[in-house]
């Protein structure tokens, strides 16, 4: 597994709904609890930025917050993100919040689990279809499943709540979301 093309694709499709957000739908809730499409796009770009800033031993940036710049945040973000990620960053140790202190390699992984979701939180958010990319969601599905049902990483408060069932001939994209406490109808997958 390729993880930093990997990780490029997700950011890339991410992306592309940010870049469609209409100015009515930043208030939009979302299943990520509590959180509305905006919140979870700031979030986006904060964990960029924060990895990024570890990645390079570069002050975390500050980026304008106003709805008009948060797709172009997101885009300059994610863009220095992956430049700092594709190289000795892998080789580095990351202070990970709940999750602790994780090699490059697996904060990679983390924040690669943590895009793809969001990115179905934000279609489901603002009522689109979201086609899920097997191949991704499969890599992510084998990242995630590794993760402790403990908290601070899972469970009410924590970066994931506790799994719930998939639905029946779920994909791996809904069997990931499932993993991860999101219930779902099934979509389609590729």
């Amino acid at each position: 597994m390729d993880l930093i093309s990997l990780t490029t694709r997700a950011h890339r499709a991410t992306g592309t709904t940010i870049a469609g957000i209409g100015a009515d739908d930043w208030d939009r809730s979302t299943p990520c609890a509590e959180w509305t499409v905006r919140d979870i796009v700031k979030h986006l770009i904060e964990g960029h930025d924060s990895r990024t800033a570890q990645a390079t031993g570069h002050p975390m940036k500050s980026r304008p917050s106003a709805d008009d710049d948060l797709a172009r945040s997101y885009e300059e973000s994610s863009a220095e993100f992956l430049a700092a990620f594709d190289g000795e960053a892998l080789e580095k140790t990351f202070d990970f919040g709940s999750f602790g202190t994780l090699p490059g390699k697996n904060a990679l992984a983390v924040l690669f689990v943590d895009t793809l979701t969001h990115h179905w939180d934000l279609d489901t958010a603002l009522g689109r279809e979201h086609h899920w990319d097997d191949e991704l969601a499969e890599a992510a599905l084998k990242v995630a499943t590794r993760y402790p049902d403990v908290m601070p990483v899972r469970g009410p408060g924590g970066a994931f709540d506790h799994a719930v069932e998939a639905p029946p001939g779920a994909g791996p994209g809904d069997r990931l979301i499932a993993l991860l406490g999101r219930s779902a109808q099934p979509t389609p997958h590729r």
